[in-house]
């Protein structure tokens, strides 16, 4: 008897000191430290209140920059909700929110570690194939986590370990008499999560719309009689459209992206594009060509005596600074009626290249052009934009426009190179007005023309000399076309069990971008220099002719 009441007093003064202690604070606050490989990272500090079952998680850093979301992450215990409330650059408040299951995907653990003074259990995840360790206390008799929407336990978290690396541990536990008002003020725009998540994401990016659902043709179109107006004007029959826009002025913290949405409009076939700029400051220009005609750009004449109109550089001109090339499609959406097995043609094709080695030429005002080589009168449909990521701060690189052969003007008479390669070599001669260190040619190299012995099936080297030297010798050819099959709805089928997109190419595939090979210089000194290019072209074969479209700029740090 008397050890029964013994029991009973000891247990009595266990009920009590907890109700004491749980009387004795109305809010906690965590303070966290994040450390990667066990180093403390001092710029970041996450910190999470809990009062009246909501928990609250701010985030602070002093890397943050004015123009960061401001967000914080409530998660409402009582009813299994999170919710998420951002300020993003300029005012607007945005918020998403969605329900949180306890104990979701947790394996309990047999260790156990004490921080701040609190034991903790240990219990493990996996997200997204991120192993999480994570430790949490039930001491406090509130829950809370900084770990929000999955993998939330019954209790405080104190500790978060992924992969090993990155740890994220209370440093301070204050127990507050006050009560913390904790109910999110929900204003602004309500998202979905996928949503929410990607506009914080692409809040800070500058995106800069060139062309929006621009339709490329061939039609009998009057050509625009001045460079002044403001809107899209379309040259060489509609197959050429160009812009003035203003971009950023200041863009040497941004990693810069060209980003073109295509699809068919009426052209089933794989055809030619490219996204460029025209360069304007020397005494001619490509403009001059769109406005007065092919024979307003200086000529080049290979061996044989033909000419083309606008391809390289001389002292007075600079041909088209290609930052793009991509190839359309078999038809994507104007022909997605065609039905093929189980694919699911995509509405559009979206083509994508960094493009910030050519900062230089991409602030302030610009002329921004793109053509796709089609004669359909319902032709394609494209939007571009110029996007500024923020990044590191870099110096720009120097950039020299070589050459390019794509004939931009196809469709009002620019000549093909077909001729330009045959026993013969692309020869460009050029000046740079100062040493360059780390110099390179960003040059992109497609083969073209028709079955048999076409250049477009047929791999051929490609060598490039400078000033005598050869810096480079391959053969761009693309072995991976077969990737790219559900983009290419009214591509043919053989009866090998092939379709026509799945066939290797010299150098591009329908449907994507055509990659630039980086081709290393390394110093170079100012002055006079002579760049040449040798194809062995195929033989015209009937009324088909090989040619290379090819293009190369000089980059380099000053």
């Amino acid at each position: 008897m008397k050890k029964s009441l013994v029991i009973l007093l000891l247990l009595s003064l266990v009920f009590q000191t907890e109700a004491k202690s749980k009387k004795d604070f109305k809010t906690v606050r965590i303070t966290y430290q994040t450390s990667f490989n066990n180093k403390p990272d001092s710029t970041s500090t996450t910190v999470m209140e809990i009062s009246d079952n909501i928990a609250r998680i701010s985030y602070s850093s002093t890397r943050q920059e004015k123009d960061d979301a401001i967000q914080n992450i409530y998660l409402d215990y009582t009813n299994n909700q999170e919710t998420k409330v951002a300020q993003l650059n300029g005012g607007e408040t945005i918020y998403t929110t969605r329900t949180f299951v306890l104990n979701d995907g947790l394996t309990p653990q047999p260790e156990t570690e004490k921080i701040t003074g609190y034991n903790c259990k240990k219990v493990t995840a996996s997200i997204n194939s991120n192993r999480l360790e994570i430790w949490y206390t039930t001491e406090l008799g509130v829950m809370g986590s900084m770990q929000p929407t999955t993998a939330i336990p019954e209790g405080v978290v104190l500790k978060i370990v992924r992969n090993g690396q990155r740890e994220e541990k209370a440093v301070k536990v204050e127990l507050l008499k006050e009560a913390t008002s904790l109910q999110p003020v929900l204003t602004g725009s309500q998202l979905s999560a996928p949503a929410y998540n990607y506009k914080i994401q692409q809040s800070k990016v500058i995106a800069v719309d060139v062309f929006n659902r621009q339709s490329i043709y061939f039609r009998d179109i009057q050509k625009p009689t001045d460079l002044n107006s403001t809107e899209v004007l379309q040259f060489a029959n509609g197959s050429i459209i160009l812009k003035k826009v203003t971009l950023p002025t200041e863009n040497s913290e941004y990693s810069i992206f060209t980003e073109l949405s295509q699809h068919s409009e009426g052209d089933a076939y794989d055809r030619t594009g490219s996204v460029f700029i025209v360069p304007t400051d020397r005494k001619q220009s490509f403009l001059d060509g769109l406005m007065q005609g092919k024979e307003a750009l200086p000529k080049y004449t290979d061996k044989h005596g033909d000419k083309y109109e606008g391809m390289t550089v001389t002292n007075d001109y600079l041909p088209p600074l290609e930052l793009m090339r991509f190839y359309t499609s078999f038809g994507v959406k104007g022909f997605n009626h065609i039905q093929v097995a189980s694919y699911n043609w995509p509405d559009s094709v979206v083509f994508k290249q960094e493009v910030t080695d050519y900062a230089k030429a991409l602030k302030g005002e610009v002329w921004v052009g793109a053509w796709i080589g089609n004669y359909a009168e319902n032709g394609h449909n494209v939007s571009l934009k110029i996007k500024y990521y923020p990044n590191e701060k870099k110096e720009a690189k120097e950039i020299y426009p070589l050459f390019t052969t794509v004939n931009i003007m196809e469709m009002a008479g620019q000549a093909y190179p077909e001729g330009m390669f045959r026993n013969d070599s692309l020869t460009v001669n050029f000046k740079t007005d100062t040493d360059l260190k780390n110099a390179y040619i960003r040059y992109i190299s497609t083969g073209h023309g028709g079955w048999g012995g076409g250049d477009e099936f047929n791999p051929k080297l490609n060598e490039i000399f400078l000033d005598n030297n050869r810096i480079i010798a391959y053969t761009p050819w693309r072995e991976d076309c077969g990737s790219y099959r559900e983009l290419n709805p009214a591509s043919g089928n053989f009866s090998n069990g092939l379709s026509s997109s799945d066939l290797s190419r010299s150098g591009w595939c329908p449907g994507i971008v055509s990659y630039p090979v980086f081709v290393h210089i390394g110093d170079i000194k100012a002055g006079s220099h002579q760049l040449k290019i040798a194809i062995p072209v195929g033989d015209p074969e009937g009324t088909s002719r090989s040619y290379w479209c090819i293009s190369g700029a000089l980059v380099g740090d000053k």
